[in-house]
């Protein structure tokens, strides 16, 4: 941490934070210089993962046009627009009536957000909607706001060219790609996970072995396209699989959805078993589902597709496995299968679970758990 703290803050960050600012002038260089003070600036990189969408709001909330810039879903979190407004029909003229109503709402209250925070971009928006009549266009637009409020619209280059110089600058400020080559090794190293924390089901292992050195992606919870500011934050890097983070999670957000070094998985039944064997013994039986939680964790188990990743076939021919494994000791007699179940060390020996092991480091570990109290009822716990 101290030659994290002196190399990448105290040597590179600052200095050119400060250079950065010192370009800017009068007014603009001490609203910018005061409020990222050195202290905050070194709180931003060091914070406990449970300050990081507090420093989001605080910074977003001080600087909205950092967050027209990089976050248009923050910047436009209060509009009012229903993104049922895509399969909204137009045929009728009581339909292209109301479209043109919700279309006069949004339109004033993007005018009155852009008027108090003196908006950049929004009055390109605002220009290109005034006006028009023609109900499919008026859809059209619509349909490109509620876009933007889902995060998934990019900034050209001539609308990013809108904006000042500094705002533009700090994406290159906190310089993640140099600071990945210096610590990028010993930072996953250091964290220890071997196994994917968002899906518990792909080897990171970090390799250390000379001539073989691997390491797993370093995610950016909080992505550092949308929150420049903390790509150089130890508590926004997650040592993940590629599939999590460059397929499933890509540029999302991640406003709602939980941060595994907050929140784990816990003791609640994630995992069902759904099975028959009547025609033979067969991996193809099995169908493994995903339970409804109720909280935040479900938003995560969709967008990392836990269920899909948890039937694939050697996670079943595990479970099979599992199963055979467990009648033979159910039919051999119950003192058998209870000696095995109330010792820890038997469990690992006749059945292939370490009750001892974290999710952490064994690949798809709670469903291992999960499926042994599915067939024994009884309620074993995950380790930490």
């Amino acid at each position: 941490m101290n030659r994290y703290e002196g190399n990448v803050i105290n040597q590179g960050l600052l200095p050119s934070f400060n250079l950065m600012v010192s370009r800017e002038t009068g007014l603009e260089q001490q609203r910018i210089s005061t409020f990222f003070t050195p202290a905050f600036i070194k709180s931003l990189v060091l914070c406990n993962a449970d300050e990081l969408y507090e420093k989001i709001v605080t910074i977003y909330d001080n600087f909205h046009e950092l967050s027209e810039r990089y976050c248009l879903e923050y910047y436009l979190k209060d509009i009012r627009l229903d993104s049922s407004i895509a399969s909204m029909p137009i045929q009728k003229n009581t339909d292209k009536d109301l479209i043109r109503i919700i279309h006069e709402q949004t339109l004033a209250e993007l005018k009155a957000l852009s008027e108090e925070r003196q908006s950049i971009y929004l009055p390109v928006i605002i220009n290109n909607m005034e006006g028009t009549t023609v109900a499919s266009e008026i859809k059209r637009q619509l349909k490109l706001l509620n876009s933007m409020k889902a995060g998934n619209h990019t900034l050209s280059d001539e609308i990013k060219a809108l904006f000042p110089v500094w705002v533009n600058e700090i994406s290159n400020i906190f310089d993640y790609s140099s600071m990945s080559r210096s610590f990028g090794h010993e930072i996953t190293h250091s964290l220890n996970f071997d196994v994917c924390p968002y899906c518990n089901n792909e080897d990171i292992e970090t390799i250390d072995v000379e001539g073989a050195e691997t390491r797993p992606d370093l995610d950016h919870f909080y992505p550092q396209s949308k929150f420049p500011f903390l790509a150089l934050t130890l508590s926004n890097l997650i040592p993940s699989g590629y599939r999590c983070n460059r397929t499933y999670k890509s540029a999302n957000s991640m406003f709602g959805y939980v941060h595994p070094y907050i929140t784990g998985v816990g003791q609640n039944t994630i995992f069902d078993f759904n099975y028959m064997f009547d025609e033979g013994r067969t991996a193809s039986a099995i169908n493994i589902k995903v339970n409804k939680l109720n909280d935040n964790l479900d938003k995560n188990l969709g967008l990392f597709k836990v269920e899909v990743n948890h039937n694939k076939r050697n996670v079943k021919d595990w479970f099979l496995l599992l199963e055979e494994r467990y009648q033979m000791l159910v039919n051999s007699d119950n003192d058998c299968l209870d000696e095995v179940l109330n010792d820890d060390n038997l469990i690992r020996q006749r059945l292939d679970i370490d009750l001892n092991k974290s999710p952490t480091t064994v690949l798809f570990q709670k469903l291992k758990i999960d499926a042994l109290n599915y067939l024994s009822g009884r309620e074993y716990e995950i380790s930490d």
